[in-house]
């Protein structure tokens, strides 16, 4: 025991060092920032005039200037022990009235993410970029910068996300992305660049999201697209993509999301079957033919074929009560068997295989939709009925309205977050009708709205519309508006039409119907924000629609007899019916005084003889 002391006394001494250094330690100041990145951001926040008071501080020490979601200004940094602490990430999101980059913002070498999405920069990307060769996530979407991608981007081999969407750039899409080896998630789309997409983008082994779309230029070919093991979410929308699919399609084992809408791919969806499992399949609007394989119509796929005029084919029986998550109008399948007779009637005119005009035709001359709400009758101001519109279209689907004859038509959802298809707010700012405004339909995609069986001749449209989703922040949602198949509205800005959110604002439209059917559509072009205030709030959204037939004689129908009228008719039709009977009594009169007299004629003559 007296041994074991000293050691006992030498470990409670050991122990008590280390905690006094410890506590030592702990009473240090924070390390300083790196003076070089100190003054870099100082001048950047300064000419962005973030800064306020915070110019003496250790910016390692702060670190967050502004931290919500919507709007925010921070910094990370790797404060080693007894070193100096180095900037490695800038995130400046959600100002509208930063409209430049700074020179300065390229001397922080140490940055390994830079995030300036949702502001307001103009300009072109500076050729500095290439300064940042330890960046792996470069954000820059949703501004309006302007010109050529600088290649000195070519010099980012590190970069894992690349995020490009809504803004001007132009020129072709850099042959270099195909040599950041690196990435896992790139996104193009809403920009005036233009295609090919160079073929060596299949050496992008690493790509987990793949969001190309919105380009003009020469056509791309399926094969840019390579055997990519980690790839959940692939969209290709409006890319010029032509020509068949290839046979063999690449092995894309965990994919979920393909979308391939807008382009002009042609061959067999037989060639899609390797992705049936994905939760999404999105085709539609190209020029694929043969039969729907029923392999990929299922329950828990989200599938859209709409537009492909000649894939044909027939749906799975499904239990009653059932629907299936297709969309298919506009092409040759036949839903006979799975939708009843007025259904089918109606579908066969928006597909194209004849109208019976004897039972689609309809003498409305109103039609009102209370888009996304249930049913309500305003008498006041206009009396109408605006009918409820209340269906879940889920990620891809159509509702048929059989007494009115109008269609509702959806189709998208977005990748990362189940998307609302209906919206609704309790509170209306400053609108005339306010319930009409609480409730609307809403698409990430494609929304549209047919009136069947109309009388041909010119219509007024009116749309109604109120944004009750981006109600506060940097977010923007901008959708085109096309009335029979013309456009009428390019990135059309529902808050700032209405002067602010929670607005009603409406747009009237002139229109001419020549084949009886009337089609409104409302779609996403890859601009405005995509995740404020939530992933998904985006694309077009809608409160109401009213169509009215115009009062042009020549179209209009017969007005319906006043009493007056209907007497002064009822006179008119008692003196003609009169004038006919007197004139065949007269012409009775007359035949039988002429056979009379013929009579008497033959008697004198006999007795004569």
């Amino acid at each position: 025991m007296a041994r074991s002391a000293p050691a006992f006394v030498a470990v409670f001494l050991l122990v008590l060092a280390l905690l006094t250094l410890g506590a030592a330690q702990g009473q240090q100041p924070f390390p300083p920032t790196d003076p070089s990145d100190a003054e870099a951001l100082h001048a950047v926040f300064r000419q962005w005039r973030l800064e306020g008071e915070a110019a003496a501080e250790n910016p390692c020490m702060k670190r967050v200037w502004s931290g919500s979601f919507e709007i925010n200004a921070s910094i990370d940094c790797n404060c080693p022990t007894f070193s100096r602490c180095r900037i490695t990430g800038l995130n400046v999101t959600g100002y509208r009235n930063i409209t430049e980059i700074p020179l300065a913002l390229f001397n922080l070498t140490e940055l390994v993410s830079l995030d300036l999405s949702n502001n307001n920069l103009n300009g072109s990307i500076p050729p500095e970029v290439g300064n940042l060769s330890k960046l792996e996530t470069w954000h820059f979407n949703n501004n309006n910068l302007s010109g050529s991608f600088p290649h000195e981007s070519s010099l980012l081999r590190n970069l894992k996300s690349l995020w490009i969407f809504d803004n001007n750039v132009e020129g072709l899409i850099p042959e270099f992305i195909q040599n950041l080896t690196s990435l896992t998630d790139l996104r193009i789309y809403g920009t005036k660049l233009q295609g090919p997409i160079p073929k060596i983008f299949s050496n992008l082994t690493n790509l987990e999201v793949l969001m190309l779309g919105d380009l003009g230029g020469n056509h791309s070919y399926f094969d840019v697209i390579g055997e990519w093991a980690n790839l959940s979410t692939l969209s290709l929308r409006k890319c010029g993509l032509t020509g068949q699919l290839p046979n063999t399609p690449p092995n894309l084992p965990k994919l979920e999301y393909l979308d391939l809408t807008s382009n002009n791919l042609s061959g067999s969806l037989r060639l899609l079957l390797p992705y049936k499992n994905s939760s999404f399949i999105y085709i539609g609007e190209n020029s694929f033919s043969e039969r729907l394989p029923p392999e990929i119509v299922q329950h828990n796929v989200s599938l859209d074929v709409s537009y492909n005029r000649f894939v044909n084919g027939s749906l799975p029986t499904v239990l009653a009560g059932q629907k299936l998550p297709i969309n298919y109008i506009g092409t040759s399948v036949d839903a006979n068997g799975t939708v009843n007779s007025e259904i089918l009637t109606i579908l066969n005119c928006l597909r194209m295989k004849g109208c019976n005009g004897s039972s689609v035709t309809t003498d409305h001359a109103t039609f009102s939709i209370n888009c996304g709400g249930k049913q309500i009758d305003y008498s006041d101001q206009m009396p109408t009925v605006f009918s409820e519109d209340l269906t879940d279209l889920g990620g891809a689907g159509f509702n048929v309205n059989t007494t009115s004859h109008w269609v509702t038509s959806h189709v998208g959802s977005d990748p990362f977050n189940k998307s609302a298809g209906i919206v609704n707010i309790d509170n209306i700012l400053d609108s005339v009708m306010p319930e009409l405004y609480k409730t609307a339909r809403t698409s990430t995609s494609s929304l549209r709205y047919y009136v069947v069986g109309l009388v041909n001749g010119k219509y007024t449209v009116k749309l109604f519309f109120a944004e009750i989703v981006i109600t506060d922040g940097p977010g923007r949602r901008l959708f085109d508006i096309d009335i029979q198949n013309q456009n009428i509205r390019k990135d059309f800005d529902i808050t700032k039409e209405a002067g602010g959110s929670r607005k009603g604002t409406n747009i009237t439209q002139e229109v001419s119907v020549n084949n009886s059917i009337l089609e409104i559509h409302l779609y996403w072009s890859g601009r405005g924000t995509c995740c404020i205030p939530y992933k998904g709030a985006y694309g077009p959204l809608v409160s109401a629609i009213k169509v009215t037939r115009s009062q042009d004689p020549t179209i209009s129908p017969p007005r319906a007899p006043s009493s007056d009228s209907a007497r002064q008719d009822e006179k008119r039709r008692g003196v003609v019916a009169g004038i006919a009977a007197l004139c065949i009594a007269a012409a009775v009169i007359s035949s039988s005084v002429i056979y009379l007299w013929w009579k008497w004629v033959s008697l004198v003559k006999r007795s004569m003889a």
